[in-house]
């Protein structure tokens, strides 16, 4: 004999919205965790990239290079006038 008179849906067609919630907020947590680990990763590098350089002083710096580059040129270093120079030799030349 069949029982026709139960009244409780089916449950195999039903979502378990507890363990999906669950899922979602360990999920939810884990990628947090790994977002904030990667960072932390990230800034100790970078600080100790710049502590390293700091120790060694500041011509461990390419911009410090390029800056005594240019003062060596607009000093009149590598073959070139200086610009004090230049412009003297301009004004004898041209001026009026």
């Amino acid at each position: 004999m069949s029982d026709h008179n139960n009244t409780e849906p089916p449950a195999y067609d039903d979502i378990n919205t507890s363990a999906v919630v669950l899922t979602g907020a360990i999920a939810a947590l884990v990628t947090l965790m790994t977002i904030y680990f990667v960072q932390g990763v990230a800034y100790r590098w970078q600080n100790s990239v710049l502590d390293q350089r700091n120790q060694a002083g500041p011509t461990s710096q390419p911009s410090y290079q390029q800056i005594q580059d240019q003062k060596a040129l607009l000093a009149g270093g590598g073959g070139t006038k200086s610009i004090d120079d230049a412009m003297k030799a301009v004004v004898s030349k041209y001026g009026k």
